[in-house]
């Protein structure tokens, strides 16, 4: 009975307390958890199996927690998007002059793009000339030279036929018509047209200090952001022209009350004159 008793605990019931001790270990989320194999009779096919088991428990756990952690870097960058757009639209909607919005979104944009200096530049109507409006980071000295661009003249103004998000390697060996971005130690330069019904209003030019490579998701943010500035930029002309033309409404509204009213003062006199 002694003999049986001990050759039962050796091949059964040791066996089995390992086992439940590595599954109360497994369920207190060790998934590294596994257990040698020291037979081939069938405490130790279980004993494989259940390594099997717990290795295929971790794996799962791990696909699991990298699907989680890129659907949560995922939604970050989406809250990301969504709160840059919305400060564009509260900027547009908050702004009553172009230079206001010009100054407020060139400093956003900056922030989102992660840049070193930014630029917003007012394009005229026939896209002849690029007049520098809002600047942040940008070197006094190069902001003054480049205050008005001859379109096509250098890496900054593109013509409207060809204008398109581009990014711009400054190498130190190329030549180039105005070297002021060169000079003030930038070596990459990201333009984005500012397009509104196939009309160039503007530009944006990011400007940075090292080589950058735009994410198809900071492309499409930051084209977005530059939609969202020629929407606002629309508003405030067509709310010019509503000023204007009520300005013009109400001249003629005077001039018409002062014709009638001095029409009707020389009617008057000369009827008493006749009357006289």
């Amino acid at each position: 009975a002694v003999t049986f008793m001990a050759v039962s605990y050796w091949l059964v019931i040791n066996p089995l307390t390992r086992l439940q001790q590595a599954q109360a270990r497994l369920r207190q989320g060790e998934l590294g958890t596994r257990l040698p194999v020291d037979t081939h009779d069938e405490f130790g096919q279980l004993v494989a199996g259940f390594n099997l088991m717990a290795h295929a428990l971790q794996i799962s756990h791990d696909e699991l927690e990298h699907k989680v952690r890129e659907k949560t870097a995922s939604v970050a960058d989406q809250n990301q998007r969504l709160a840059a757009l919305y400060e564009v639209s509260a900027l547009a909607a908050s702004a009553t002059d172009l230079q206001a919005l010009a100054q407020g979104f060139v400093q956003q944009i900056r922030r989102v793009a992660g840049a070193d200096a930014a630029a917003v530049r007012w394009s005229n109507e026939a896209n002849e000339r690029y007049v520098l409006l809002a600047t942040d980071g940008l070197p006094r000295a190069m902001a003054s030279a480049e205050h008005c661009l001859h379109t096509g003249t250098c890496l900054c103004g593109q013509p409207q036929a060809s204008a398109r998000t581009r990014v711009i390697p400054i190498a130190s060996s190329t030549e180039l018509p105005l070297p002021h971005c060169r000079d003030a130690g930038f070596e990459t330069l990201v333009s984005i047209p500012v397009q509104m019904q196939q009309r160039t209003l503007g530009e944006v030019d990011l400007f940075f200090r090292s080589p950058v490579a735009l994410t198809d998701e900071l492309r499409n943010l930051l084209e977005a952001m530059t939609r969202q500035l020629a929407s606002a930029i629309e508003s405030l002309r067509a709310s010019a022209l509503e000023r204007e033309a009520a300005v013009s409404e109400e001249r003629g509204m005077l001039a018409r009350e002062m014709h009638d009213s001095i029409a009707q003062s020389l009617a008057f006199l000369k009827i008493h004159t006749q009357l006289l």
